[in-house]
């Protein structure tokens, strides 16, 4: 099901025009309007449940939820030593370096900083 102008409007507003995952910026025609709560587990189409989504979060979200996403994100880093030479050899030559933080998405920063401007 398609979303209307205005309901993708709506969206793309949600985070300043950026994913909601990654934070990238993307445009209102780009984006891809994700259901935070997968519809097959009773996700609505309500606003609240709807966030702003670049290509590559949502294709890698798909039915994920939050908590779903970011435990297979963490799991990025092993993963690219485990299968991907490239990975492995970028970072021998030092050109990754990896951190060990936790994943943080974009709009939990964004409401982090709201929740801080507004004395809460």
């Amino acid at each position: 099901m398609g979303f209307s102008t205005k309901i993708r409007k709506q969206v793309h507003a949600k985070f300043d025009g950026r994913c909601a995952y990654c934070g990238y910026e993307i445009t209102q025609k780009a984006m891809q309007v994700d259901h935070i709560k997968p519809r097959y587990l009773n996700g609505t189409d309500d606003m609240e449940n709807l966030n702003p989504a670049c290509f590559s979060c949502n294709n890698y979200k798909l039915t994920f939820s939050i908590d779903e996403l970011r435990q297979q994100i963490s799991k990025q880093v092993e993963r690219g030593r485990e299968y991907c030479v490239n990975f492995r050899l970028a970072e021998r030559y030092g050109l990754i370096k990896t951190t060990g933080a936790p994943v943080v998405f974009h709009f939990e920063r964004v409401l982090q900083r709201q929740g801080s401007s507004d004395g809460r």
